[in-house]
């Protein structure tokens, strides 16, 4: 697996931006190549499956809506969980507004009781709550988000976009583990592998861990005059 720090991930996509690959191209990218992963682990139709988005106010949220939307394009049953309120980004909130009149919406800042019945039995959890630019422990609201996810995790598909909400990407050290992390089936990571993802004490959280492209060309920036 090739590796790359979160440092050098930033780095790379502000270069790549720069070079005409924006920041909202790589986010359609990203959720594209995610869900089109999702839903071949998956296997079975998506039309009328229940998908639970959790998403942040961040970048990794933005991508989050984007599988959100195609899944929601191939007729499933979306509700999308604002675990920290309204996202924060320019890219995540437009986003966000493609699909805002097409989904169930529940910001866990204004419900008390965001989970009820009626998100049972669910057959797809994406967990989008944090992604690379993640340190330290868990706030209240996703760690309600992630208890619930973990909870469902022997009835549902639990994928995370790029690293498990918990983890720190360039985590090498059980001793900067937070255990009540999403542990998810499957890691979408885009690019490039994370140091979190080769470390032993992750895998339990990590499940299969796939990179999956989003245009990046580390040649064609290489030879630039960035």
């Amino acid at each position: 697996m090739n590796v790359i720090t979160c440092d050098e991930m930033k780095q790379l996509e502000k270069r790549a931006d720069a070079s005409g690959l924006s920041y909202y191209q790589m986010m359609e990218n990203a959720g594209t190549a995610a869900a089109e992963i999702i839903a071949d682990r998956y296997a079975q139709p998506l039309s009328g499956s229940r998908v639970l988005a959790f998403c942040g106010k961040g970048n990794n949220g933005g991508d989050g809506f984007v599988v959100a939307r195609k899944f929601s394009e191939k007729g499933a049953k979306v509700t999308i969980f604002l675990v920290d309120g309204e996202p924060a980004t320019k890219d995540a909130v437009t986003n966000l507004d493609l699909i805002r009149d097409q989904v169930d919406l529940i910001d866990m800042k204004k419900a008390p009781l965001p989970f009820t019945a009626a998100e049972r039995p669910c057959q797809i959890i994406i967990d989008a709550i944090y992604g690379t630019g993640f340190h330290g422990r868990l706030g209240s609201n996703a760690l309600t988000a992630a208890a619930f996810i973990n909870q469902c995790s022997g009835s549902s598909l639990t994928c995370s976009l790029d690293i498990p909400s918990g983890l720190s990407g360039d985590m090498v050290s059980p001793s900067e583990l937070d255990t009540r992390a999403v542990r998810s089936h499957c890691t979408i990571t885009f690019h490039a592998g994370k140091p979190v993802h080769l470390q032993p004490f992750a895998a339990a959280y990590c499940g299969e861990i796939i990179i999956a492209d989003i245009g990046i060309r580390e040649a064609d920036l290489e030879s630039s005059d960035l």
